[in-house]
């Protein structure tokens, strides 16, 4: 990415959030030159370690925070270091009135952030910084393009396997399941396994980085993965289809459309899936130079 000349500003076009259940754990947000999509996870501590709805949602919170407030004047690499740094600061002071934590216990939450800055020939050059299955839709020189960090799927697909395909009620998780997640996150953070933001365990710098020219003006797509399931999941979308209706507006729709499929399969028997209803969430941003 260029890094001389004015640098571009980033604006929603378009957003929407709900929640799978009770809590919402996705956070999202910009500021500047920034933009974030955040999904959080909880532990797998039998209660709450922080003063919040979840253990995620205060992650995610917590994320979103520090990320408006650091994104002034440095760039995304020095930026994930403070952050890592803030959050674990953070989660030590949210729960010091805990007597022991292990790091299982510990939320964790992918992370997608983007970063606008000069381009060449006009362009807007954007780069991407991803932890995590969080996806940004991209129309790039060569269409639309996806960024997202997979070295989950392996992980995710012995979760699916553990899973089969047996119907379960809404909200309820098979043991086989609740192993296979736990067996799982013994790979958090390591070379072997996947990486996340996490409040104990180091990940700054362990982000896939993605680059991009776009036009001034052209619309980007971050969602967290309950929302894509109206393509890895439903089969509904193409990415370039979907990028296309939330470009055009069609945001609301599209979640409605979504949570209507899920309550089309409330036994998650047709379509394969551990949370019948996921948190969804959708950030449609456009890059420009400052007024």
């Amino acid at each position: 990415m260029n890094e001389t000349g004015p640098i571009p500003l980033l604006r929603s076009l378009d957003r929407l959030s709900l929640a799978g259940s009770r809590v919402n754990e996705d956070g999202t947000g910009l500021r500047g030159r920034f933009a974030w999509i955040v999904d959080g996870a909880t532990g797998l501590s039998d209660e709450p370690l922080t003063p919040a709805g979840s253990d995620a949602s205060w992650l995610a919170h917590a994320i979103g925070e520090r990320l408006a407030e650091l994104s002034g004047g440095t760039g995304a690499g020095a930026l994930l270091n403070r952050l890592e740094e803030e959050l674990r600061t953070a989660f030590e002071a949210a729960t010091a009135h805990v007597t022991e934590i292990v790091d299982h216990h510990a939320p964790s939450a992918c992370l997608g952030l983007i970063e606008a800055g000069p381009g060449e020939n006009g362009g807007i050059g954007v780069r991407g910084r991803f932890l995590g299955d969080v996806v940004a839709l991209v129309p790039s020189e060569s269409g639309v393009v996806r960024w997202s960090d997979e070295r989950a799927k392996p992980f995710e697909k012995r979760t699916l396997a553990a899973l089969g395909a047996r119907e379960h009620e809404p909200g309820t998780m098979p043991e086989a399941v609740r192993r296979q997640i736990r067996e799982n996150r013994t790979r958090l953070n390591r070379p072997d396994g996947y990486w996340v933001v996490n409040p104990r365990r180091p990940w700054a710098g362990h982000e896939l980085t993605f680059e991009a020219s776009v036009d001034p003006g052209a619309a980007i797509v971050l969602a967290t993965d309950g929302f894509m399931r109206l393509v890895d999941v439903f089969g509904a979308y193409s990415d370039v289809a979907l990028h296309a209706a939330l470009a055009a507006g069609r945001g609301a729709e599209l979640m409605q459309e979504l949570r209507e499929r899920e309550r089309s399969d409330l036994m998650a028997g047709a379509y394969p899936r551990v949370k019948t209803h996921d948190d969804a969430t959708f950030l449609v941003i456009a890059a420009g130079p400052q007024a």
